[in-house]
């Protein structure tokens, strides 16, 4: 046998090595974040769970875990992220207006920003919300018209801060206002 097919046959084997060793370590990586998010989804629960709220909705974010949660009566609304990697837990509650036909809550966590919207006034009627700002006006489709069933919650996430003149509008189908609100907390 020659020097040069050893020598192939050994950088062959190196390289499937490598390649084995790669997705591995790919594999493991994935397995771990996976593991991450189903922990952290489960303290996200067990926090819930111990302070008597009820989620609307649960969302997997980048690196993190976001709750749009209420009280049992729905007098307050609020939205908690819990940290994959730290753990650690971020919340904000707001009480709820009985006579808006909106509620929402906001919860900045470091240069995100998270906007959860309550509709209780014919929810059905709402297709978009529209963030507008002092030179920023974004819709977010809630309830497409081509479906018949409808949400009553919609989460927002922003990397510009609310500060300033900020409003949050429904809007119907035609793009037009139902109702609108000022951002404050």
């Amino acid at each position: 046998m020659s020097k040069r097919i050893i020598l192939l046959t050994i950088v062959s084997g190196l390289i499937i090595v490598a390649i084995a060793v790669g997705v591995g370590l790919y594999t493991y990586t994935n397995i771990q974040a996976g593991d991450s998010y189903e922990n952290a989804e489960k303290e996200m629960n067990h926090y819930m769970t111990t302070n008597n709220w009820y989620t609307f909705e649960i969302h997997n974010m980048e690196q993190s875990v976001l709750s749009f949660y209420t009280n049992e009566d729905r007098s307050v609304i609020g939205l908690a992220e819990i940290d994959v990697e730290t753990g650690n837990l971020g919340s904000v509650t707001k009480q709820t207006e009985p006579n808006q036909p909106f509620d929402f809550v906001i919860l900045r966590v470091e240069d995100m920003e998270y906007i959860g919207v309550h509709l209780k006034e014919r929810p059905e009627d709402v297709v978009y919300l529209r963030l507008n700002g002092d030179d920023v006006s974004k819709d977010f489709l809630v309830n497409d018209p081509e479906i018949e069933s409808y949400t009553m919650t919609y989460v927002i996430e922003t990397s510009r801060p609310s500060d300033g003149s900020w409003s949050l509008e429904t809007l119907d189908a035609n793009k037009q206002v139902i109702h609108s609100s000022k951002l404050t907390e």
